[in-house]
């Protein structure tokens, strides 16, 4: 039994069945068995458009707010609340990690 991806909603269905559980349409008969596998060797390129520059910009500000956020929360806990200084520290590192990931993807230069 091979599992094959759906060419409607794309959800992963059997090759034995007769129509696709999730949407209902009849399953093609593959004449290219390797084109309709889950798991091909080149990955499909993604469709989606980058993000704007606005988005990014609220996505810096966020990710910024959430590290300042941790680091004042941290230095008003001390050592006696640790749940909140549990807390603390995931805010500082979500916080960076969301301010490196916009920093790479937003566009430096200016069209």
């Amino acid at each position: 039994m091979a599992l094959l991806k759906c060419s409607e909603c794309g959800r992963t269905i059997s090759d034995k069945a007769k129509s696709c559980v999730g949407c209902g349409a009849p399953l093609k008969s593959a004449t290219n068995p390797a084109q309709q596998k889950i798991f091909n060797l080149a990955p499909e390129p993604d469709r989606r458009p980058p993000p704007g520059r606005q988005t990014l910009m609220w996505r810096a500000i966020l990710s910024t707010a959430a590290f300042v956020a941790g680091v004042v929360w941290s230095g008003t806990t001390g050592n006696s609340n640790r749940p909140a200084a549990i807390i603390a520290g995931l805010l500082v590192i979500v916080g960076l990690c969301g301010a490196i990931v916009t920093a790479v993807q937003f566009p430096w230069t200016r069209k």
